[in-house]
C-alpha cells in the first residue's frame, strides 16, 4: 500500500510471512518533559517478583543468593569488547532503575542532550539530570584533550557504604561520552533486577580500533522510509557502528530530491510493481511520465527529510554517507535525462544489458554531476564523505560514441580507461573543494587517480592491498565476509537471498590483508553492505543484518583475536536480548553459529 505524506508518495511495503526472529518486546511510550527531567520510553520489562527483589537485596550487601541469577561482570557483557576492563565479582554495587545524572555546569548541555537520546532509545528509561553531585547515581564529564577520533572513554562503578553504586564516566569529547553510555546500557541491562541494577564493580578504558565502522543500505532497489532509516541508525549506535552509507541511486531508482533535475524523482523514483513480486532487473519499468498512474512502487527523500535523517543520526554519533553511483549503474538518471546517454545506444533496451554508463563526452554529463554534487553539499554538512560509485562500469557504449571518442582524442589518449580516470578526477576535485571527502568502489582505485580519494574495497583483500600500496586510504568491505545480503546458513528455512553463504562465524573470523605498517595505517575501517534485491522490507533487512553486524562491530572497534569466537558468541547472545526488547527482527543464533 502507498501512502501520501508531506506531498510525496512513499511505498509502504507489506511485511513478508513471519520470519524466525526475536520475540517482539513491548513498544515504549514517550512521556512529556517535566522541568529538568526528560523521561524517555518506558522499558517494557516485566517485574520478575519477590525472588529478584531478594537477589537485589543480597547483592546490595555483597552476599551470594542461593539459586539466584549470577551478576555478570562487564567483560562478559560488553560488545564490542573494550580495550581494557577489570571487574570484582565479590563487590556488587546497586543502582536504582531511574538514574540521576550529575555533570559540571559546562557539560550540562552535552549530557542533557545525550540523556534525551538514551531515553528515546528505549532500553534504559528515566535518566534525568541533577544539580546535587552527592546524591547522583552517575557523574559525567568531558575533560582532557581528545586523541584519535575522540571516541575513547573511561568508566568505573564504585561501591559506597551499604552497597550504593556510583557510575563515573569521563571522555575527552562528547562522542566518547556517548559511547561510554552505550556500554552502560549493555552492562545495566544484563544486570537488571526487579528493583534496579546490581552490578559487580568495574573499571574500564576503551578506544576504537578504526574510525570507520559502517553499514551500507541499498535504498535504490527497494525504498525504505525515514522512520525505517532512523530505526537502523538506532540499532547501529547501540553497538558503536558509526557510518550509515545510503546507496541512493542505481538502475532501479533514484531516491534523493535534486531540485534542478525534478524528473529524477517525479519519474525515476517510481516503477511499475513487478507482477509476481520476484526481483528481476530486466522487468523493471520506471515511470514513463511524471505521475505515471501505473508506476506506484517506490519513493524518495526530499532534501528536508534527508536533513532530518542526518541530524537524527548525528545525535547518535552516526554519519550518513550519500552515494550517487556513477558513471555506471546510471539507468535511472539516463531514463529521466536523455542528454546523459551516449550516441548510438538503443536506450532503454541496451541500458539494461550493461550499457548503463553515462556519456563521457557530452558536456551535459559533467554539468549534471556537478549540479548534483552542489545540492548534496547543500544537504550534507562539510566534512561529510560523498561516495561517487564507479563500480562495474562498462565502457562498451563509449567505443562507438562520437562524443566519447572526441573527448578521448582531446585527452591524447587511446585507452578508454582514460575517460573514466579523467571523469573521476574532475568530480573528486569538485567534491573536495568545500571540505568533503570523495569515496569510490575499488575498481576506481585501478585508474591511477588522485591518491586522496578513499577506496572502498568490495572485491577482496587483494584489491584493498593494491589500493593501499598506491597510497589510497582504504575501507575494507569484502564480499567474502561483509556482504550481508548473502545467506547466513544453508538451511531451507532461510529467506531468499541473492546468493553466496556468509555465516556469523565467518564474519567474526575476518582478518585484514597483509600490509606494511605504513600501508596498514591507511586502513580507515570496515563496512558491511546490504544490497536489497530480495530484501523488500525492513524486517528482512534486520534479519540479514543481525547478529552479523554484531560481529562486524567487534572486528571494527576491538583489537580482539578473531579466533576467540566463543567469547563473542556468549556476549552476542546477551546483545540480542537488547534487540529483542526493541522488536528488531534479528536471526536467532543456532548451534551451528
Amino acid at each position: 500500500m502507498n501512502v501520501k505524506k508531506d506531498g510525496i508518495w512513499q511505498a509502504r511495503l507489506n511485511m513478508a510471512a513471519p520470519l524466525p526472529s526475536g520475540t517482539q518486546g513491548a513498544e515504549g511510550k514517550l512521556l512529556p518533559l517535566k522541568e529538568e527531567t526528560r523521561v524517555g520510553r518506558t522499558s517494557g520489562m516485566m517485574n520478575k517478583g519477590c525472588c529478584f527483589r531478594l537477589a537485589a537485596w543480597l547483592a546490595l550487601f555483597g552476599l551470594p543468593g542461593a539459586g539466584m541469577a549470577e551478576m555478570l561482570p562487564a567483560e562478559e557483557v560488553l560488545l564490542p569488547a573494550p580495550s581494557a576492563c577489570r571487574s570484582d565479582r565479590a563487590a556488587v554495587a546497586h543502582l536504582p532503575l531511574r538514574l540521576a545524572v550529575y555533570a559540571p555546569e559546562k557539560d550540562v548541555p552535552v549530557v542533557e542532550a545525550l540523556l534525551n537520546v538514551l531515553n528515546a532509545q528505549g532500553v534504559l528509561s528515566g535518566l534525568s539530570m541533577t544539580h546535587d553531585k552527592t546524591s547522583a547515581d552517575a557523574v559525567c564529564s568531558v575533560e582532557g584533550t581528545p586523541s584519535g577520533t575522540g571516541e575513547g572513554y573511561e568508566a568505573r562503578l564504585e561501591r559506597e557504604g551499604e552497597g550504593r553504586g556510583i557510575l563515573h564516566l569521563k571522555a575527552a569529547a562528547p562522542q566518547g561520552l556517548f559511547y561510554a553510555w552505550q556500554s552502560m546500557v549493555q552492562i545495566l541491562s544484563a544486570n537488571r533486577t526487579g528493583e534496579g541494577f546490581s552490578v559487580p564493580v568495574f573499571s574500564l578504558r576503551d578506544n576504537p580500533r578504526f574510525e570507520w565502522r559502517g553499514l551500507m543500505l541499498d535504498v535504490s532497489r527497494h525504498f525504505f522510509t525515514m522512520a525505517e532509516v532512523k530505526r537502523m541508525v538506532d540499532t547501529m549506535s547501540l553497538f558503536k557502528l558509526n557510518r550509515l552509507h545510503l546507496h541512493l541511486t542505481d538502475g532501479p531508482g533514484w531516491r534523493l530530491e535534486i531540485k534542478k533535475y525534478p524528473l529524477l524523482t517525479s519519474m525515476s523514483a517510481w516503477r511499475v510493481p513487478l507482477t509476481d513480486g520476484e526481483w528481476n532487473w530486466q522487468e523493471v519499468k520506471l515511470a514513463i511520465q511524471e505521475h505515471d498512474p501505473e508506476a506506484t512502487y517506490g519513493g524518495f527523500y526530499t532534501q528536508e527529510q534527508m536533513k532530518e535523517i542526518i541530524a537524527y543520526a548525528r545525535s547518535r554519533q552516526v554519519t550518513v554517507v550519500p552515494e550517487i553511483d556513477l558513471p555506471g549503474h546510471s539507468y535511472a538518471a539516463m531514463h529521466a535525462y536523455g542528454d546523459l546517454i551516449c550516441d548510438g545506444v538503443d536506450f532503454p533496451v541496451e541500458g539494461k544489458k550493461g550499457r548503463d554508463a553515462v556519456c563521457m563526452g557530452r558536456p551535459e554529463t559533467l554539468r549534471f554531476v556537478k549540479d548534483v554534487v552542489d545540492e548534496l553539499k547543500a544537504v550534507f554538512p562539510p566534512g561529510s564523505p560523498i561516495h561517487l560509485g564507479h563500480d562495474e562500469v562498462s565502457a562498451e557504449a563509449w567505443k562507438k560514441c562520437r562524443y566519447c571518442q572526441n573527448r578521448l582524442k582531446n585527452l591524447r589518449e587511446k585507452d578508454l580507461k582514460a575517460l573514466g580516470r579523467d571523469f573521476l578526477q574532475q568530480i573528486a576535485d569538485y567534491v573536495r573543494k568545500d571540505g568533503y571527502d570523495a569515496i569510490v568502489w575499488d575498481e576506481a582505485g585501478e585508474l591511477e587517480a588522485d591518491k586522496h580519494i578513499l577506496v572502498m574495497a568490495w572485491r577482496g583483500n587483494g584489491f584493498a592491498a593494491a589500493a593501499a600500496r598506491k597510497g589510497h586510504p582504504v575501507i575494507l568491505a569484502p564480499c567474502s565476509h561483509f556482504y550481508f545480503d548473502y545467506y547466513q546458513s544453508a538451511a531451507s528455512t532461510e529467506p531468499k537471498a541473492v546468493g553466496g553463504l556468509i555465516p556469523l562465524k565467518q564474519v567474526y573470523g575476518y582478518e585484514l590483508p597483509e600490509l606494511s605498517p605504513e600501508e596498514a595505517a591507511r586502513v580507515r575501517g570496515l563496512q558491511a553492505n546490504i544490497w536489497t534485491e530480495y530484501l523488500y522490507n525492513m524486517g528482512l533487512v534486520e534479519y540479514m543484518a543481525w547478529p552479523r553486524a554484531l560481529a562486524l562491530s567487534e572486528r571494527a572497534w576491538s583489537d580482539c583475536d578473531p579466533r576467540d569466537y566463543k567469547s563473542f558468541r556468549s556476549r552476542a547472545s546477551r546483545a540480542l536480548k537488547i534487540l529483542e526488547k526493541l522488536a528488531v527482527k534479528y536471526r536467532p543464533m543456532d548451534e551451528e553459529d
